[in-house]
């Protein structure tokens, strides 16, 4: 019997698995939900608009990577590219899909280069730098129009130089003005375009400021209007009646005189009576009647 059991706890023994390290870590990243790469978005279809191959082009380039074909793969991202082409790009490669046409290329940087031959710009160089000496910001953020003058930017092989005359050309007259009377010096291209980054905010917020409600109100609780006599003039919104405008004023408070502004102001600081211009009393209580 206890060779039996002896028997019986060695063969328990062997049924017990023996994990290698690889195995142990495959268990480990499953239960823990494994390691997942993002998903990327598709590629959208290219339909050969010589505007858009730049953007597609880099829409592939991020979804490769993304599925992990940066390095090799050169078949598989022919394919799948070859399956994006529509309409003029579409009619381009059939005859090459077909096999009745002997491909240019064998691999991914062979096939890009020929689709950029064939609906790319032509002269990339010379467009972009028309397109830079075009470009306004007009209504867009700084950060907006920078963006986009950049993207241009890296196709007109620009020095610093240059690129930092047409970017500035292209500001609102606003960021071009304080330009010019900053004493800053900008290093290079980048540095421009984030000083006008910075200037837009500040001029945003010092807009705000003074354009904040609390400063009208003011302005308005403050301002007084007048006659050019000098007596007080009500704003009529056309629906109160105000009486005879001979005896009081829009408010009831002061009486109206038929005097200059310059007798009014005199009367004032010689503290005279404003009706008859006599001292010793105010003019709601002057005894002359007329």
């Amino acid at each position: 019997m206890a060779a039996t059991a002896e028997q019986g706890g060695a063969t328990s023994s062997d049924r017990t698995p023996i994990l290698s390290p690889e195995q142990m870590r495959q268990i480990i990243t499953s239960l823990s939900g494994g390691t997942r790469n993002p998903k990327a978005k598709e590629p959208e279809v290219y339909r050969g608009e010589r505007h858009k191959l730049r953007g597609w082009l880099a829409q592939l380039i991020v979804y490769y990577r993304t599925v992990g074909w940066q390095n090799s793969h050169d078949e598989e991202k022919i394919l799948y590219a070859t399956s994006l082409l529509r309409d003029d790009a579409g009619t381009w490669i059939t005859p090459y899909a077909e096999e009745r046409i002997t491909t240019a290329w064998d691999n991914w940087a062979g096939f890009k280069a020929e689709v950029q031959r064939q609906f790319g710009v032509i002269d990339a160089e010379g467009e972009a730098r028309i397109r830079l000496k075009s470009m306004r910001q007009g209504k867009r953020s700084v950060t907006e129009y920078w963006n986009k003058f950049r993207l241009v930017a890296s196709e007109a092989e620009l020095d610093d130089s240059t690129g930092g005359e047409l970017l500035l050309g292209g500001m609102i007259a606003e960021l071009q003005n304080a330009w010019g009377a900053s004493t800053e010096e900008y290093e290079d291209l980048e540095a421009l375009a984030q000083w006008a980054i910075r200037k837009e905010t500040k001029v945003a917020t010092i807009r705000h400021i003074q354009g904040s409600p609390s400063t009208k109100n003011i302005q308005q609780e403050t301002t007084t209007p007048r006659h050019p006599d000098g007596t007080y003039r009500p704003t009529n919104n056309g629906n109160q009646n105000y009486g005879d405008p001979m005896e009081l004023d829009a408010t009831g408070k002061r009486p109206r005189f038929n005097i200059s502004r310059e007798q009014f102001q005199r009367r004032i600081r010689e503290q005279l009576c404003l009706k008859c211009a006599q001292p010793g009393h105010l003019a709601r209580s002057c005894p002359t009647k007329h």
